[in-house]
């Protein structure tokens, strides 16, 4: 009975929540003011994410000691920082430092069966993988729609997956409470109401975009861990290869992958394509959708080379398709710049 009221009440809750943050934010003058580099021309309240924060709260306080202390620290740890971060400059260094600190809390509640020394390599490996993850979803807030259609996508893949998972036995294989997931899916969906439009009401910012990559990443540890498909890195994977190609590139280049750029493929179609925002983020999401059904619907469990075959398949076809379509726009950037230096040197 208590489930049932929770999934009437939640919405309930975290819409009134919602509404009240627009409001507060406003007052408080909480908006991400456009850049050179931003994708958005128009002043727009940001920090809106915080309903990860929220939704955990309403969460808590209806199914206490559910969740492991040590993501519930992390989490906050992850949403503070980038939340001050979203009102007043935190230097990178910083916020590197919590993201490390809040990923080793998470490695460290792993469900191992017991911790010893040679689990050290693959807790390294973890908190590597969680920054390359976290920064990864960082970057999409700033494109109406990204953000929110492709975490929807995902916790929608974990939420089948919770409930049509089951191992050799025929036992079912629960690796999360789906209440959280269900909580997460609210609080997504409403923030779409406001982000998936031509002019966004809110952004996400970072404490959303740093957060929702946090709970996501632990969500896909456990998801691993219980099922031992390895094949399940999928269900991020096209924001995946599109964050770590362009980290790739940008390094081959010697640039500094800190400063904000326009270099992600999703920015170059937006911004050399001249593709609408919303378009785009559909097809992401698209695209990442067909590729969960597919992951989802094959029967890789307990088979480590089907999983890496689906793997290597999915991520050179990736790769490809992403180096193609850079190219493409990249040499049109270039064009269009030759062309306006020239342009330049006539009225000159």
């Amino acid at each position: 009975m208590l489930k049932l009221y929770y999934f009437l009440i939640a919405p309930l809750g975290m819409l009134i929540m919602a509404f009240a943050y627009l409001k507060v934010a406003a007052k408080l003058n909480l908006y991400d003011h456009p850049v050179g580099r931003s994708s958005h021309i128009n002043r727009t309240i940001t920090g809106y994410g915080i309903f990860v924060l929220l939704g955990l709260f309403l969460f808590s306080v209806v199914f206490p000691y559910t969740l492991s202390p040590y993501f519930i620290i992390g989490l906050v740890m992850m949403a503070t920082i980038s939340f001050i971060d979203d009102i007043v400059f935190v230097k990178h260094f910083i916020r590197l430092i919590f993201q490390l600190f809040a990923l080793i809390l998470l490695a460290i509640d792993l469900p191992f069966d017991y911790l010893t020394s040679d689990k050290l390599p693959l807790i390294i490996a973890a908190v590597i993988f969680g920054i390359g993850v976290l920064n990864a979803f960082n970057f999409m807030d700033g494109i109406n729609g990204m953000l929110g259609l492709n975490s929807l996508v995902i916790l929608v893949s974990f939420w089948w997956l919770n409930n049509h998972t089951y191992d050799a036995t025929g036992h079912e294989i629960t690796f999360i409470a789906n209440e959280f997931i269900y909580t997460l899916i609210i609080g997504v969906s409403i923030f779409l109401f406001f982000n998936l439009r031509n002019k966004a009401v809110a952004f996400a910012g970072d404490v959303g975009s740093i957060s929702i990559a946090f709970v996501i990443f632990y969500l896909m540890v456990n998801l691993i861990f219980a099922t031992g498909n390895y094949a399940y890195l999928l269900l991020f994977v096209v924001i995946g290869i599109d964050a770590a190609l362009t980290i790739i590139f940008k390094l081959l280049l010697r640039e500094n992958i800190f400063v904000p750029h326009r270099d992600f493929l999703f920015k170059k179609l937006v911004h050399v394509g001249k593709y609408k925002h919303v378009n785009i983020s559909i097809i992401y999401a698209m695209v990442q959708a067909f590729i969960s059904i597919i992951v989802i619907s094959l029967p890789l469990q307990n088979k480590l080379s089907a999983q890496l075959s689906i793997l290597f398949i999915v991520v050179v076809g990736l790769c490809s398709t992403y180096i193609i379509i850079r190219n493409k726009y990249t040499k049109k950037r270039v064009i269009k710049s030759l062309q306006r230096d020239a342009n330049i040197v006539e009225e000159d």
